[in-house]
This record gives structure tokens, C-alpha cells and sequence, in this order.
């Protein structure tokens, strides 16, 4: 006996119906990061502007100023 026909008896039900649900989750659980994928890549394809850029370089002058004794 298989994985698969053990794990059905254990559940107590048909074969085909753990083919079933294991394929529901399967799809469930794919759509899901295949939407979450989506959504971070679209996230990261705002690349920063000029003005963010400045800001960030400003950012990190004024944070080595900072920790510039503590090293």
C-alpha cells in the first residue's frame, strides 16, 4: 500500500477524494504566491527618483556623521 492510499484510510475517505483536495490545496497554494510574487515585484519596479536618491545620500552622510566616534 502507498502513501497516498494509507493517508485516505486514515482520513477515512476515497482515494480520489484525497487526490482531490490534495490538487485543491496545491492550486490554492500556488495562486497565492503566484499573486504574492506579483504584488513584490510590482513593488520593486518603482525604482527611486532623483529626489529620493538625494535623500537617501543625505540619509547616509548624516548617519556615518552619527556613528562616525562610535567605531
Amino acid at each position: 500500500m502507498n502513501d497516498t492510499q494509507a493517508l485516505a484510510e486514515e482520513l477515512n475517505i476515497s482515494w480520489k477524494q484525497l487526490i482531490t483536495v490534495a490538487l485543491q490545496d496545491f492550486i490554492r497554494r500556488y495562486r497565492g504566491r503566484k499573486h504574492l510574487i506579483e504584488k513584490i515585484n510590482a513593488a520593486y519596479t518603482d525604482a527611486p527618483d532623483e529626489e529620493e536618491r538625494l535623500l537617501l545620500q543625505k540619509m547616509r552622510s548624516s548617519h556615518r556623521r552619527i556613528v562616525e566616534d562610535e567605531w
